[in-house]
This record gives structure tokens, C-alpha cells and sequence, in this order.
């Protein structure tokens, strides 16, 4: 029997999530996906859960979304698939009626990073890999929060680069709520949802929905929505470059890929 690639824990008052495919760095699919939505859904509907904690088992929290999975012509079934099963499992975290911790540690990568965006509160290793690489390959985030959580100049620093941010950075311009050294991430975890329980439930979802809908009326959640029909139009005008840096990754893997668009842009420079 194949082993769970997500795991459900219920300690007291406090509910787990896990993603637990430690082997391949916990990257993420749709089957992942879904069954987070499922135990979202559960813990939402238990009323001895307070508090939701979301952990990744093994080296990192995850290193984002496994590109080999990505089907990359089919845009009708990407367009579904992001506004269904993706979105809906993102959105559930964000309108969930407890507070959800995200405790992130060595990388969260693209997919991952946006699975950890709609959490309540973010902790995070000072040491950890945070961001949205996905236009390095051509293609874009699927959940645009990121301009809504930092200021315009880090938005595009971050977003149009691809480039990779630490934990500490993170905290610092607001995409995490705090940063640790690793050895003291968990504590730091329990010693907040230890906090969060003994606050009356009525009050801490009121709380949240304020807050939440404080940044749905300033036009966030339809923003975000229409940015799905935009985030395809790259792929609707792929580039030579990039259909071959996706033929490479079906056939060698996403390593081989970057080695081989770092190799044809070194050349491309020297020819120009």
C-alpha cells in the first residue's frame, strides 16, 4: 500500500496537516492538493479543533510544484484546474473558521509558496528559500497575493525575477509573520497555537473575517480571480526558449532543464 502523501494528525485542540512525500522534497501535485482540501474541510468542521497547523515532513516544508506533473498545452484544463482545485483549496485556508500557522523550514517554492500565502501566520526558518520562480520557466504564479502582502518595489523584485528570498527577508517585507533559527521553529509553533486556543472561537473568527474582508473590498479577491485568464497568456504565446526548456523537462527533469537555459543564454550573449 502506497504510503499517505499528506497525513491528518488531531493532538487536543490542535489540528495537522503534513505533507509528507519527504523522498521528492514534498513537492506538490494535484492529488496533494485535493486531499488538503478534504482535511481542511474536516478540521473546519470539528468544533474541538482551535487552531491549524500546516508542516511538511522531512528536509523542507516543500521545494513547490512538481513540474514534471504540469501539462503544458492543454489551457482550458489548466484555466479548470487553477480555479477549481487549486484556488478553492487556497481560498479554504483564507476564509477558514480557525486560524491556520503555516511552519515552513528550508524551501517553499513556488506552489508551496502559495499554499503558505492565505495562512493566518507564517513561521518561518531564517535560512529558508522563499518565493515564485515559476517565470524563470516561462509561466507565471498561479495565486497573485504577493503584490497585496509587500510594498510595489519588493512585488516586482521578487515576481519579475523569480529570484529566491530567505526566511528572514521574508519576515522582514511582510510574506512571513516571523522568522527563527531552525532548531527553535516548532516551539515557536506550539507556544502560538498554546496562545491562540485560549481565545473564545466567536471572537477569533469574527477577528479574522475582519481583517480578511478589509482587503476583499480594497479589491483583492477580484483581482486575484481575473489574474487567472491573464497568467495564462504567456503559455498561449510560448516562446522557442521555452517549449524547449519544457520538452527538457519531460524528458531530463527540471535540473537538466535550468543547466540547459543557463547554457543557451550564455551562448546567446556571446553571439550578440
Amino acid at each position: 500500500m502506497a504510503e499517505e502523501t499528506v497525513l491528518l494528525e488531531k493532538k487536543g485542540y490542535k489540528g495537522y496537516i503534513i505533507l509528507n512525500k519527504p523522498d521528492k522534497l514534498n513537492a506538490l501535485d494535484l492529488d496533494m492538493y485535493s486531499t488538503i482540501l478534504k482535511y481542511l474541510i474536516e478540521l473546519d468542521e470539528d468544533d474541538n479543533i482551535r487552531v491549524v497547523i500546516i508542516k511538511g515532513n522531512g528536509r523542507c516544508f516543500s521545494a513547490g510544484w512538481d513540474v514534471s506533473k504540469t501539462e503544458h498545452s492543454d489551457m482550458a484544463h489548466a484555466r479548470y484546474v487553477n480555479e477549481t482545485i487549486c484556488s478553492d483549496m487556497r481560498w479554504k485556508i483564507w476564509n477558514l473558521r480557525k486560524p491556520v500557522i503555516a511552519q515552513v523550514h528550508k524551501y517553499a517554492l513556488g506552489g508551496a509558496a502559495e499554499l503558505v500565502l492565505p495562512c493566518d501566520y507564517v513561521y518561518i526558518t531564517d535560512d529558508c528559500q522563499f518565493g515564485e520562480p515559476e517565470i524563470q520557466f516561462g509561466d507565471q504564479p498561479c495565486f497573485f497575493m504577493i503584490p497585496w502582502l509587500v510594498n510595489l518595489r519588493k512585488a516586482k523584485e521578487i515576481l519579475l525575477t523569480g529570484e529566491k528570498i530567505s526566511g528572514k527577508e521574508a519576515a522582514e517585507c511582510g510574506l512571513a509573520t516571523r522568522s527563527f533559527p531552525a532548531e527553535e521553529l516548532e516551539e515557536a509553533v506550539e507556544k502560538l497555537a498554546n496562545k491562540l486556543i485560549c481565545i473564545a472561537p466567536p471572537a477569533l473568527v469574527n477577528q479574522k473575517r475582519g481583517i480578511n474582508h478589509t482587503y476583499e473590498i480594497m479589491g483583492m479577491r477580484t483581482a486575484m480571480s481575473t489574474w487567472l485568464d491573464m497568467m495564462l497568456w504567456p503559455r498561449v504565446q510560448e516562446t522557442e526558449e521555452v517549449k524547449m526548456f519544457n520538452k527538457v523537462v519531460d524528458e531530463q527533469g527540471v535540473k537538466a532543464a535550468m543547466k540547459w537555459k543557463e547554457e543557451y543564454f550564455a551562448k546567446k550573449q556571446a553571439e550578440m
